[in-house]
């Protein structure tokens, strides 16, 4: 919207829009208070002397369904005539930008330049007719109503207006170059022009120095400096009081001012870093600055002015078309991304923001606007993409745990892997890094955390992370900083290494290592103390035996005797966990196995209402071993686990599952009883839970030997879903055990 205005009123002058139906709604709802806040607006961007922004409620105006509430900008110009300023209103698409901001600027400038080329050439050539009208009334004016309009209308005019005749003395002046020259119009009548033209000047070597249009064959209309002033000089002749003679007329049109507005404009045209043009709808360039030369890569503004803006700037006609509905359709385009030629035939990416200019009838005459070369900035935009989406790929794809916390300890990102943990991304992110850290190992985590604050990384630190099914692994953690531009600690990286199998197997080797040292010394224990007591028995039987032993002596030796007998039994197993003399093997089938060891208990296990469930699988591999052994570490197993769930208090429930698992045969037991205080130590030798007397902490080591020596694995863990405890053992199937088999001096029939 273009506002004239002066100190009391206001008047539109121009209305642009989307289109012209929402032009003409704008226009018929813009009242009286409306055009007076515009006006006030208006004189108070020129009072600023630059573009403004004021808040807008369009409700206040009668437009709240046509245009959003929001800030309204005012870009002020002035010309020698007219001042006002151009409006333009909020927009559902939001604020403004600086960029947009500038373009209105200049717009505001470009339009000042119009406004005042219009307004001088409509001023000079109306006053000239006007002029020449006047004098061409019959003979001078000799007084009365007549004379005196005719000279309040020849001094009313703002321009400098002299009349000479044929010899060049001045005839008439108006009042405003009167006052100039500073003495009264009648004293200049019969003056000489040169002698006007020379006051305070040398006198030129022709008559009149306005005549030069007929001199030096100059058109009628030419710009002349005086002084630090620049006039426009019009003139015309007319016929003098008899046909014979004949008048000149000069009117002289100060247009220092449009002159200094055009050089500015200039100046902002050819030095502003965007490329600056005019187009026509069929694809010419109508005007273009310095900068777009450049920057399409033409030698010249001519070379580019011939170009085909379709077909040469465009990289296609499609492109082109597509660009020329969105100015047709919405009469803008904001930072449109645009893909053009240079004229080398390269591609160059800009960032257009242009308006259409349209006629009286609302036909779009002209595209004008700015463009800005982004092709760095695209490149730059690539060449991250490209290294964000290589560091994505690694950051997935690596088999390490990889956080980022904030410095309060919250997760902000993590890799892929942590999914495969059984953690989703809704799960992790905002939440508590310190919460995935197994209680135990918590405190050492937030020392080390707090440290990488402070600036010093940390390496290998071992940590427990709890996995998403609540199961825990071991990892090895690093933690560096990430700093910001002050140098701060704005973030940290922690990265965890899965060291889990590695913690299994050093356990596993630390375990084998101390049973076998301590199988060496039981086996050495067992055949020292084996000696001694075979002559207690002997000796102890042979009492027995002597009829003249009293009955006393009798009950004594009875439980000497039968201590005697128990020591022998744990000699036994001690012997049998060094297992100095592997047994003999055969395949065998554990389902059967296990059925006859239930069937052992089964009075027991009915009577105390303990229910087993047994879940075997029909179609289990068999494997490689001593029937008799495997037995007994399934009997102690199902003992232990009677023993759990018997005086829980609730309904007891032993659970035997077999499962092929790939090379390997699985047993599970699993039961609700209390569980393990301590899995960790459970086989170790002379280790137990139970009351004193009840237990002798062997029968879990000894089975830990028999399957190992089977070339398979025992392990045992608390339920985390629910009560109570899981034993499970793992023997490699018959197929795999042909080079234990053949190992341990095991024949095939």
């Amino acid at each position: 919207m273009c506002i004239f205005s002066d100190a009391t009123t206001a008047s539109l002058l121009a209305l642009a829009a989307e289109s012209a139906q929402f032009a003409a709604a704008v226009r018929a709802r813009y009242s009286r208070y409306g055009l007076q806040f515009a006006g006030d607006v208006a004189r108070r961007a020129l009072a600023a002397g630059e573009l403004i922004s004021v808040s807008i409620n369009p409700a206040a105006h009668a437009l709240e369904d046509l245009i959003p509430a929001g800030m309204l900008l005012a870009a002020p110009f002035r010309t020698s005539q007219t001042q006002g300023a151009i409006l333009v209103y909020p927009r559902a698409e939001g604020p403004y930008s600086a960029e947009e901001k500038s373009l209105l600027s200049t717009v505001s400038g470009f339009g000042a330049v119009a406004v005042a080329s219009a307004e001088m050439c409509a001023s000079a050539q109306s006053r000239a007719q006007e002029l020449q009208q006047i004098l061409q009334l019959s003979g001078p004016p000799q007084g009365g109503i007549a004379s005196r309009h005719w000279a309040e209308i020849f001094d009313a005019v703002t321009d400098f207006i002299v009349v000479h005749d044929e010899s060049d003395k001045v005839l008439h002046v108006n009042r405003s170059l009167a006052d100039f020259i500073g003495v009264q119009p009648q004293e200049i009548v019969g003056v000489q022009m040169p002698a006007l033209f020379a006051l305070g000047t040398e006198i030129p070597q022709h008559s009149c120095p306005f005549c030069r249009a007929t001199l030096e064959r100059l058109p009628d209309e030419y710009v002349l400096p005086v002084l630090d002033r620049t006039y426009l000089v019009s003139t015309s002749r007319v016929h003098g009081e008899n046909a014979d003679s004949r008048q000149t007329i000069h009117v002289l049109k100060d247009i220092t001012d449009r002159q200094e507005a055009e050089r500015r404009y200039r100046e902002l045209f050819n030095n502003i870093q965007e490329g600056v043009f005019f187009a026509t709808p069929d694809g010419r360039f109508v005007e273009v600055n310095d900068a777009l030369v450049g920057m399409l890569g033409y030698n010249s503004r001519q070379d580019i002015l011939q170009a085909d803006v379709r077909s040469q700037i465009f990289s296609s006609v499609e492109r082109f078309d597509e660009f020329a509905r969105l100015m047709l359709e919405h009469g803008a385009v904001r930072n449109h991304e645009q893909a053009l030629l240079r004229s080398d035939g390269t591609l160059i990416h800009v960032l257009v923001n242009a308006f259409a200019v349209r006629d009286a009838q609302q036909k779009v005459i002209q595209y004008r606007g700015a463009m800005q070369d982004i092709s760095g900035l695209k490149t730059s935009q690539s060449e991250l993409h490209r290294e964000r989406d290589f560091s994505a790929k690694i950051l997935d794809n690596t088999q390490n745990l990889i956080v980022v916390t904030d410095t309060g300890g919250r997760v902000r990102y993590a890799n892929r892997r942590w999914y495969e943990m059984g953690y989703q991304q809704q799960q992790l992110l905002g939440r508590p890094l310190e919460e995935l850290i197994a209680s135990s190992r918590r405190q050492a985590f937030s020392e080390a955390f707090a440290a990488t604050l402070a600036g010093q990384p940390i390496d290998n630190l071992e940590l427990q992370v709890v996995r998403g099914e609540g199961r825990v692994g071991h990892f090895a953690v690093n933690l560096s900083p990430i700093r910001n531009e002050q140098g701060n600690t704005g973030s940290i990286v922690v990265v965890m290494s899965d060291i889990t199998d590695a913690a299994t197997l050093q356990a596993k080797l630390v375990h084998a290592e101390k049973m076998a040292a301590v199988g060496q010394l039981v086996s050495g224990v067992a055949h020292e103390v084996n000696n001694p007591l075979t002559a207690i028995l002997g000796f102890a039987d042979l009492l027995m035996e002597n009829p003249e032993m009293p009955d006393s002596a009798r009950r004594d030796l009875r439980v000497i005797l039968q201590e005697a007998q128990r020591t022998k039994q744990i000699v036994q197993n001690l012997l049998s966990f060094a297992r100095q003399m592997p047994p003999q093997r055969k395949p065998v089938q554990l389902n059967v196995i296990l059925r006859r060891t239930v069937q052992l208990r089964a009075y027991d296990l009915h009577s105390r209402g303990v229910e087993v469930i047994e879940r075997l699988d029909k179609d289990l591999h068999q494997v490689i071993g001593d029937s008799q052994q495997l037995q007994q570490v399934f009997l102690n197993i199902l003992n232990n686990a009677y023993d759990a769930v018997r005086d829980t208090g609730r309904p007891a429930r032993i659970e035997i599952r077999t499962t092929n698992l790939d090379h390997l045969v699985e047993v599970m037991f699993r039961d609700n009883g209390k569980g393990i205080e301590s899995p960790e130590r459970i086989f170790d030798p002379f280790f137990t839970t139970k009351e004193i007397g009840k237990g002798t902490g062997l029968g879990l080591s000894i089975c830990y030997g028999i399957v190992r020596e089977h070339g398979g694995e025992i392990l045992c863990h608390n339920n985390t879903d629910g009560e109570g405890a899981t034993f499970i053992v793992r023997l490699p199937a018959v197929s795999e055990l042909a080079s234990v088999g053949a190992a341990a001096g095991v024949t095939q029939p």
